[in-house]
């Protein structure tokens, strides 16, 4: 009997332990779901709180989370472009992945910003809260904000390229670049590339004032009003093209200009009409003793009889420029003519050093507003001429140098004639001693040089009437 009553003793005891084992159960459960009630309805509350300015029948939710205590929320428009929302989801994911040992939330959303009158920022915009157990709330603990993309405060929808530009120079600027960097994307394809697809990418308008664009932070994307080799839309570079668009589309942004010190003097040394297998080696190699880089203007003609030479010029960082194929007075010329002499040039040096000519001297400085519309080149004059044409003295052309030169100064010589080269290193030195550093045209110009337009020195612009 008594075996029994401990028997029955015990299994009460159990009985109770596990009632008592399921009331608390219960009650940790109540008390749990209390806690995840109060926590999803301060989840709802931050959302509706950051989410307050936006058209919530324009939005969609996408909602995920690593677990139940870590989750991120992600909001965007229906009609959201897909590279954005994929940005949205790797920002979302890594600033999730941050907060992972604890119990927290993620929102992100994209946001609009207007910057000025002219464009709108897209934001990426994702906040990091974290749960306070004790006081059953959320803390803020942070955002991250990364633009995502620019649009045009009156043509936000289908933005072109004239929206962005001031005049034609400013397109025809930015077309060179354009056509250069078709070339070599085609080019890496390809072992060489032949006369006729130079000439396609340089003689037809898949590029107009009216094709499209969208405009990134650091990038323009330009597409083609037609396909070219199978390319469709290319990136630009803003920091190629800054001088050429509308300041105020990075006015919020810490894109540099190419600028000299004020503080310091400048002058551009440009040789013209070669380059030959004699001297302009030999100068090439002068230069470089002297640590100069130079402009070379050269001839078509002579690029396709020495095109190695010309690669060398590239190679050893000098800038190359097009004084035409055979040296003509382009004034005198058909318009067909003078197109030849510029194309044919174009393709030499392309061929020879895979870069366009960017610049253009008139052979004699010759130039009138007809033969610079047709060339869609900047013009590069000179405001020092050596002389060294006309003279068989290397004193005689370096004390002409040293005697008219300013800051600024584009010097003039030509790179074919022996006396001229021998005259450089007397020249550099006493430059140098006058306080002077030596430049590219492009440097001089601080890269925004543009068509239409001809310079003879670094305050000296002259606008093509």
């Amino acid at each position: 009997m008594e075996k029994k009553l401990l028997l029955l003793s015990i299994l009460c005891a159990l009985i109770l332990a596990l009632l008592m084992g399921a009331i608390y159960k219960y009650l940790m459960n109540q008390e749990y779901l209390k806690e995840q009630n109060n926590f999803e309805e301060q989840v709802e509350k931050i959302i509706e709180a950051e989410l307050l300015e936006q058209d919530k029948n324009q939005i969609e939710q996408s909602k995920r989370g690593d677990n139940q205590y870590n989750k991120y929320y992600m909001f965007h428009s229906k009609t959201e472009n897909k590279n954005t929302i994929n940005e949205l989801e790797a920002q979302t994911k890594a600033a999730s992945q941050q907060m992972k040992g604890f119990r927290s939330i993620i929102i992100s959303y994209v946001d609009e910003e207007k910057v000025n009158d002219t464009i709108v920022n897209r934001n990426l915009v994702t906040k990091k809260y974290i749960w306070d157990k004790k006081a059953k709330s959320f803390n803020y603990s942070g955002k991250v904000i990364e633009l995502s993309e620019i649009l045009l405060y009156k043509n936000r929808n289908e933005p072109r390229l004239k929206d962005i530009i001031n005049d034609e120079a400013d397109f025809l600027a930015i077309k060179r670049i354009v056509q250069e960097q078709v070339l070599n994307i085609h080019a890496s394809s390809k072992y060489t590339l032949n006369d006729e697809e130079i000439n396609y990418v340089l003689t037809n308008d898949f590029l107009t004032n009216n094709s499209k664009i969208t405009i990134y932070p650091n990038t323009l994307e330009v597409f083609f009003d037609k396909e070219v080799f199978g390319i469709k839309k290319m990136s630009i570079s803003i920091e190629k093209i800054l001088p050429f668009i509308n300041p105020k589309i990075v006015s919020d942004k810490h894109v540099l200009k190419k600028e000299l010190d004020t503080s310091k003097k400048y002058v551009a040394l440009t040789f013209d009409d070669g380059p030959n297998d004699t001297s302009t080696i030999k100068l090439l190699e002068k230069l470089k003793k002297e640590n100069i880089k130079a402009t070379f203007f050269v001839l078509g003609q002579m690029v396709d009889r020495n095109p190695e030479v010309a690669k060398q010029i590239v190679r050893e960082g000098h800038e190359i420029g097009s004084h035409s194929y055979t040296h003509p007075d382009l004034t005198q010329l058909h318009p067909k003519e003078i197109k030849e002499e510029v194309l044919k040039t174009d393709k030499a040096v392309f061929h020879a050093t895979g870069v366009l000519p960017k610049i253009f001297r008139p052979p004699y400085g010759a130039i009138n507003g007809s033969v610079a519309q047709i060339i869609g080149l900047p013009i590069i004059q000179w405001n020092v001429d050596s002389e060294d044409w006309k003279v068989s003295n290397k004193e005689l052309i370096v004390n002409k140098v040293v005697q008219t030169v300013e800051h600024g100064s584009i010097i003039l010589i030509h790179d074919i004639h022996e006396i001229s080269v021998d005259s450089i290193p007397d020249m550099v030195n006493h430059l140098r001693k006058n306080g002077y550093e030596f430049v590219t045209v492009s440097e001089l110009l601080s890269y925004s040089q543009k068509p239409l337009n001809q310079y003879f020195g670094i305050n000296d612009n002259r606008k093509f009437k």
